[in-house]
This record gives C-alpha cells, sequence and structure tokens, in this order.
C-alpha cells in the first residue's frame, strides 16, 4: 500500500447491471458491479487540505514529512519515533507514522498509528481519512463508514472523500442485504446520502432498495433525481422502468423500456421486462413475442418459459402450459411459479394426485406464494385430506388478507395519490 502527500487517487468503475423481478431474484446494490472504487487503488493520500500549516509544524515533522516525499521511508521512521519517544502526544506525529507504516505494507501498525492519533485528537481530519481508506483496502466498509462520515463533515468540499464515503455504504449496505438486513440497509444507504448529496450511485442504489421494500413514493423520487444527474444512462433508465412497472404506471414503464432496448437490443433481461409490461397491459400476443426474443437471447431465461407457459394456461391450453413449464424447470427446478402452473393444469383436468405433489414442491420452493397454497388446500380436499385441506385454505386467505393490505398501502404511497400519507 502507498501513501502519498497531496492527494488520494482513485479509479472508478461503476458498471452495473440492475436486475429485473423474476426467478433471479433482484440483488440489492449492484449485482456484477465493482463496489469499493477505492479497492482499486494502491494508494492512501494525506489529503493537503488536513495537513497541519507549515508554520505551525515542528522542525521534525517537516524534516520527516521531507523524508517521506522523498521515499526514505526508513529514515522517516526512525526519525518519527525518535520524535513520538520525547512528545508520545503528538496526533500529527501519529498520524504522519501510520502514512510512512502504511507506504512500507505494514497496515496494522499504520491502523495503530491512526488510532492513537485519533484518540490524542478525535477530530483530526487527516488520521479519519487515512484510517477510512486504510479500513476500506482491508474489506472493512462499515468501521470506515464513521471515519470518513467524521471527516466529510470537516471536509465536505472534498470529492475524493466524499467518493470513499458512497463506496464505503455501498459495501456495508451490500453485506447488510446478504445478511438479511434490508432495513440496515437502507439506514446505511440513507445516512450516506444525507452526508453526500445528490450521488448518482448511492440514489440509483436507494431507489432499488426502497422498490423491493416497497417504498415506492421514495424509490421514484430517488430514481427521478439520478436521471436528472445522469439522463442517459441506461442502468438508471432500466431502474426506473422497474419503479414504474411496480408502481402500475404501466405507459411510463414500456416508453422506458423501449428506450432501453433501442440502445440495448440485446439484451435478454430488458425483452422479458418488456414482456411482462405488456402482458400486463393485456398486449398478450405482444407479450410472447418479447418473452420468445428473451429466450432466443438467452436460452437459460427460465421466466420467460414460465410467462409463456401461464398464459397458456390463462388460456386454457393445458398441454402447451406444460410443456413451457416444464421448460422452466429444467433451467430453474425451484422455480415456484412454473411448479404451481403444473399443478393448477393437473388440478383442472382432474388428475389431484398429482396436483398435490405439484403443489408441495410449490411451496416449499416458494412459501410465500399464495396461489400455491390455495389450490393445494383445493387439490388437499379433492384427495379427501379434509384437516390438511383447511389449514392450507387457511393460510390462503390469511396472505390474500396480507396482500390486498399492502395494495392498498402501495397505492396510497404512489405518486399523485389522494390517501393519506404517512
Amino acid at each position: 500500500m502507498r501513501i502519498l502527500p497531496g492527494g488520494t487517487h482513485i479509479t472508478s468503475n461503476r458498471s452495473r447491471a440492475i436486475p429485473w423481478p423474476g426467478s433471479t431474484r433482484p440483488i440489492f446494490l449492484a449485482m456484477q458491479r465493482i463496489l469499493i472504487l477505492v479497492l482499486r487503488c494502491s494508494t492512501i493520500g494525506l489529503l493537503a487540505s488536513t495537513f497541519i500549516a507549515v508554520a505551525q509544524t515542528p522542525d521534525t515533522l517537516q524534516h520527516a514529512r521531507g523524508l517521506l516525499e522523498h521515499g526514505h521511508l526508513a529514515d522517516a521512521v526512525r526519525t518519527l519515533e525518535s520524535l513520538l519517544q520525547r512528545h508520545p502526544g503528538n496526533a500529527d506525529g501519529w498520524m504522519l507514522l501510520g502514512v510512512v507504516r502504511a507506504q512500507q505494507h505494514e497496515p496494522a501498525k499504520a491502523e495503530e498509528c491512526f488510532r492513537k492519533a485519533l484518540t490524542i485528537r478525535p477530530d483530526l481530519t487527516s488520521a479519519q481519512t487515512n484510517l477510512g481508506h486504510l479500513l476500506l483496502d482491508e474489506h472493512r466498509q462499515s468501521e470506515a463508514l464513521t471515519y470518513l462520515a467524521n471527516a466529510l463533515k470537516s471536509d465536505g468540499g472534498n470529492s475524493q472523500l466524499r467518493q470513499m464515503l458512497v463506496s464505503a455504504a455501498e459495501g456495508t449496505a451490500l453485506q447488510q442485504r446478504a445478511q438479511g438486513d434490508r432495513d440496515g440497509a437502507l439506514a446505511t444507504l440513507l445516512s450516506a446520502n444525507a452526508e453526500a448529496p445528490h450521488s448518482f450511485p448511492l440514489l440509483v442504489d436507494l431507489s432499488l432498495l426502497e422498490d423491493e421494500l416497497r417504498l415506492l413514493r421514495d424509490a421514484d423520487r430517488d430514481i427521478h433525481e439520478a436521471r436528472s444527474i445522469y439522463p442517459e444512462d441506461l442502468k438508471a433508465l432500466y431502474a426506473e422502468a422497474r419503479v414504474k412497472m411496480d408502481l402500475q404506471d404501466m405507459p411510463s414503464a414500456e416508453q422506458d423500456m423501449r428506450a432501453y432496448l433501442k440502445a440495448r437490443p440485446d439484451d435478454a433481461t430488458a425483452h422479458y421486462g418488456l414482456g411482462r409490461i405488456l402482458q400486463i397491459t393485456q398486449h398478450s400476443d405482444d407479450g410472447k413475442a418479447e418473452f420468445e426474443r428473451s429466450i432466443a437471447l438467452a436460452p437459460n431465461q427460465a421466466e420467460s418459459y414460465y410467462q409463456i407457459g401461464q398464459m397458456a394456461l390463462d388460456n386454457g391450453d393445458y398441454v402447451a402450459a406444460q410443456q413451457e413449464c416444464r421448460k422452466a424447470l429444467e433451467h430453474d427446478p425451484k422455480h415456484g411459479g412454473a411448479l404451481t402452473a403444473l399443478g393448477i393444469t393437473a388440478f383442472r383436468q382432474k388428475q389431484y394426485g398429482e396436483a398435490v405433489q405439484s403443489l408441495q414442491a410449490a411451496i416449499a420452493a416458494a412459501p410465500g406464494y399464495q396461489t400455491a397454497h390455495y389450490y393445494y388446500g383445493l387439490a388437499l380436499a379433492k384427495t379427501g385430506q379434509k384437516e390438511a385441506s383447511e389449514r392450507e385454505l387457511k393460510v390462503a386467505a390469511q396472505m390474500a388478507d396480507e396482500q390486498n393490505r399492502r395494495e392498498a398501502q402501495r397505492l396510497q404511497l404512489a405518486p399523485g395519490a389522494s390517501g393519506p400519507q404517512p
């Protein structure tokens, strides 16, 4: 790790793929994205604005800085250690020794020095910045956040420090999301957004998570702001299409998705997304054509096979429904929707034993799928399992009530809604 006075140089690679709801669950924050920009950087730098003025610095510190700048690291260590033996309370000396230790590829010793500096002077911005950067390089994003946020409060105009804070927040939120703590991830991103407002990557990540949490008004606001910053960014355009779809603003969702596909015509997932929009708006033939384009581009599109099968089921074409759903299961054996559709098909054909088997598998794969519980209850009744049937139908009724409650809340939170706001 090399640390140079005068600035931290950060390399950015912000490629991101935004998934569409389906058999591949949305992975917040960026799936297929390099989250920690700083980790691609080989240097931790001392920001010039955080140096104590030369006129106020002891001659020994000035000499040590000169040694550091000319690469004489061993001499700089000897000079600083001698100084700190005489003046152990010199926070700037500990901070500078931490910089030298980091350049010597001794991160544990560097961290110890930065922490000693902050024990002496908790508001020393240079130590906060460099400790935060060091922790990022150590993949300790959540620990880095506090130091970077405090440093940014003292140096709000520092774009490099702001970028490090955003990276730390994204990495921390990703870890929280992977652990199932979506509320914690949201709190992390909101806090970072308060410290570093108008950050394009933060706004996109916030929108994705808020959409997943059904905070649709917030998701719509944040993706709108993100697109106002970079109107031509295709990933944000795709994210906006998803939010508009969840808000049931299908004209806007379709417009966004078609604009995205105009620029990325070979994106199989986007063709699936457009197919869903057209399917929901009762343009079944056009929707099916988009699903088929999706499969042609990426034959492993289990969700597209399933949607074609579901359309066949809705039209009473049970043979086609079974064929397409089985194709979906070839690519995703635990696809709850496809298993449910097979169970419904068997039930309507009065093949109740087969229906029970398929629906049991569907519930095991997707316990929260209300339709599977409902038809499972019906199939159990047909096979003489009255108590089990009543239990499943009760579960299905409770799930339906909860879905209705959430739908009412969604309508209330939608932009332009006339109902009371929370």
